[in-house]
């Protein structure tokens, strides 16, 4: 896989490719990522995704190499709240999933917002997403509380930081 793809932090050159790659999902994949019917990106969304200091906010980006196209991308944000805390989210093109990309990218994702001195991240997942829900697990995420048909989870850093100097 990582043959037919380059794997990057995202920047504002990449508005353009982002626009296109969320243009190129399905409704259901959309719902599942924003946790609800999300037809388009404002201009201001594309920003906020894109213009990153790659501390606070971060994101990597898989491009095809042939095509150039963006089928995946792995993001955190720190929450405004919690400095030490930040909220990760995946998303991988429709054809991409189920072949182990998603997950490459969280664990990439994970390594630099670890790196970034953030102590825990969060996420969300509507309880019938068992890809996701598989994802976040298997990096070590726990559920940490369920809002009607979303599940909260949480991975504490510092634990695995503790655990790997031990």
């Amino acid at each position: 896989m990582t043959a037919l793809l380059q794997v990057r932090p995202l920047g504002p050159a990449d508005r353009v490719p982002l626009a296109d790659a969320f243009e190129r999902l399905s409704d259901e994949s959309r719902y599942r990522r924003f946790l609800g019917p999300k037809p388009r990106l404002s201009e201001r969304e594309l920003g906020e995704l894109t213009e990153l200091d790659h501390l606070d906010r971060d994101a990597l980006g898989a491009f095809e190499r042939g095509t150039g196209r963006l089928v995946g991308v792995a993001r955190y944000a720190v929450h405004h709240a919690d400095h030490s805390s930040a909220d990760i989210a995946v998303t991988v093109a429709d054809e991409w999933q189920g072949h182990g990309l998603g997950t490459a990218l969280a664990r990439a994702i994970v390594h630099r917002a670890e790196s970034s001195g953030i102590a825990r991240l969060t996420g969300t997942a509507f309880a019938d997403n068992q890809a996701c829900r598989a994802l976040l697990r298997g990096l070590g995420f726990r559920a940490r509380g369920r809002e009607g048909a979303i599940i909260e989870f949480e991975l504490e850093l510092s634990e695995r930081h503790q655990a790997a100097a031990a």
